[in-house]
């Protein structure tokens, strides 16, 4: 992976400005940051919670396929906590569970704007389709 690489990712996680980083190389936790653009906003001014779920859910299956390669979203959860109005916001995944066919990563979700503010947390579930 390379960091905060724009190239990586699909068409449509491109189009929201979605870049990776490493955070512990060691546990495999991974964050996703994007910047809060208007056309992201919903009529209170805050980022859609489609989008937290969606940079939640790509940030979790990253956590997991950055181990076994391949990956497909079977289940998310999210809680949201607080509106994002400032940004970037950041999510952070960090593997629970890794096995032969599924794995499991916590989420976190932050406004790194507003004084890192824990906007949601959710936890995402995942098929391994291909180990590397």
């Amino acid at each position: 992976m390379a960091e905060g690489n724009p190239d990586i990712g699909t068409p449509f996680q491109k189009s929201l400005g979605i870049h990776w980083h490493v955070v512990d190389k060691d546990v495999g936790s991974v964050a996703v940051e994007m910047d809060i653009r208007d056309d992201l906003r919903g009529p209170a001014g805050s980022v859609e919670g489609g989008v937290v779920s969606t940079l939640a859910d790509v940030a979790g299956a990253s956590a997991i396929g950055f181990q076994v390669c391949l990956v497909a979203t079977e289940h998310l959860a999210i809680s949201f906590l607080a509106p994002g109005r400032v940004g970037p916001v950041r999510a952070t995944a960090t593997p629970l569970r890794i096995g032969k066919h599924d794995g499991v990563a916590e989420v976190r979700v932050i406004d790194t704007g507003k004084d890192d503010r824990l906007m949601a947390v959710a936890t995402v579930t995942v098929r391994v389709l291909d180990k590397s």
